[in-house]
């Protein structure tokens, strides 16, 4: 080889090695800082998508402002989800979930077709209702799921299985 072909395979040697230092340096894991004046920049997604079993059967509650609003609740996880419990497995407990339905054709359907016990898919959006407990005098923080105009409920027949649904199949009623 020539003295100039070494010379540029030289500097592209140190040209590389720059590089893979400046790279190397970039990876390392900075803390995420948040400025309290601008805040995290997204406004997010608060969206949620439960499959599980009716524990409260829907009721129809009627608000001051004459709206309609159907309450029950969902529970995940818990006992029927584990295939096999053994004698030093203990079942874990099911997770709750408040289900708001603001939607008067949605009310409606939940509470003709919902029975207790009855596996359903739910598709809302995660709100926190603040209201003050007139007993204790303490304001109250509820997580709930709110099924508004955009919000699905979708009844799982018991023929149905869940490996035999898609996800997308439970989104468009498909089953």
């Amino acid at each position: 080889m020539s003295n100039a072909s070494t010379g540029l395979l030289k500097g592209l040697r140190r040209v590389l090695e720059q590089q893979k230092i400046s790279a190397d340096s970039k990876r390392e894991l900075q803390p995420q800082t948040v400025d309290p004046k601008k805040g995290w920049g997204f406004r997010g997604v608060h969206r949620a998508i439960i499959c599980g079993k009716v524990g409260q059967v829907p009721v129809q509650k009627i608000l001051r402002n004459g709206r309609t609003v159907t309450v029950f609740t969902v529970g995940t996880g818990g006992m029927f989800d584990q295939r096999v419990i053994g004698p030093e497995d203990l079942p874990k407990p099911a997770q709750w979930h408040r289900i708001a339905v603001h939607s008067d054709h949605l009310g409606a359907y939940a509470v003709q077709k919902l029975v207790k016990n009855s596996a359903v898919y739910v598709e809302g959006d995660i709100e926190t209702r603040v209201y003050n407990d007139s007993i204790n005098d303490q304001v109250r923080n509820i997580p709930e799921i709110c099924v508004r105009r955009d919000g699905k409920i979708r009844l799982v027949k018991s023929g149905d299985s869940a490996g035999n649904i898609s996800l997308d199949e439970l989104r468009e009623g498909l089953f």
